[in-house]
């Protein structure tokens, strides 16, 4: 079998998703490994072909893929190439994510051999309301090796033309009643008109100018000319700046924060399929 040239693609705001997939590609044991990372990229345009092996790695933003990864993703192109997605969820649920981009990847002339979901601390997390904190961890990077090790023996016995179906994948446990209870919730606030953030917030008091938003932000949603004003046209939620903030000067007060820290506590583990 030809030795595994690996393609790894990946947009990670917080970071998460590409030490997810660093992981993932320390295990395959590869030397022949080339890493794009499209968190500040506007678009990608690659082709690749059957010997060739992609993994792609993104954030789940409400149980999609984040779509700005999508966008930029959208003119790769495969040629009966073998592909891994993998997402990385903030510890509630991936819906249907990983199933889009399985399909997504498919469309594009690629063919899902494995796929996988993570966990990575959530965009809403903070001190008062802990979400997943520090995932993904030490544990989470082994579990991702790991998987990295099966893809390179799956790789290496020949058995790259076998797919699987992404949707297979077991699924997180939440307790129903549990689950009904947030979905109440959002549904209450949602027909409640109260206005929700659109977008992070600034204290004054504490920002320094320093511009280290502006560098973090994937959609150039802040400038760093003017980096206590966010465009909320452009942002995406994701709250790197938040979490970036040397002087933790940026907040996101979404009501949401304190509902996924006190339903979504209990720890949810990754899962792979091969």
């Amino acid at each position: 079998m030809k030795k595994m040239e690996l393609h790894i693609l990946t947009f990670s705001p917080t970071g998460t998703s590409r030490r997810v997939a660093e992981g993932i590609a320390k295990g395959t044991g590869g030397q022949d490994m080339h890493f794009t990372d499209i968190t500040r990229q506007t678009s990608v345009s690659l082709n690749f072909n059957s010997d060739q092996l992609l993994l792609v790695c993104v954030p789940v933003y409400g149980g999609h893929v984040a779509p700005t990864a999508m966008q930029r993703l959208d003119a790769i192109r495969g040629n009966d190439t073998p592909a891994v997605p993998v997402v990385v969820y903030g510890n509630r649920h991936y819906e249907q994510a990983l199933e889009e981009l399985s399909s997504f990847l498919t469309e594009r002339g690629f063919r899902t051999m494995a796929a996988a979901t993570f966990i990575g601390e959530h965009s809403y997390s903070t001190e008062q309301t802990p979400i997943a904190v520090g995932r993904p961890d030490a544990a989470d990077i082994l579990f991702a090796e790991q998987f990295g090790q099966e893809i390179a023996k799956k790789w290496n016995e020949g058995r790259i033309a076998e797919t699987i179906d992404a949707s297979a994948i077991e699924q997180p446990h939440q307790d129903a009643g549990t689950m009904m209870h947030f979905k109440q919730t959002v549904m209450t606030w949602m027909q409640s008109g109260v206005p929700m953030p659109v977008s992070p917030l600034a204290d004054t008091s504490l920002c320094n100018a320093c511009g280290t938003c502006a560098d973090l932000c994937p959609t150039s949603a802040i400038s760093r000319s003017n980096p206590q004003e966010t465009d909320a046209s452009l942002c995406i939620k994701c709250c790197a700046c938040v979490k970036g903030c040397p002087a933790n000067a940026r907040t996101y007060p979404t009501p949401f924060a304190p509902l996924l820290a006190e339903i979504f506590s209990l720890r949810k583990e990754n899962k792979y399929l091969i």
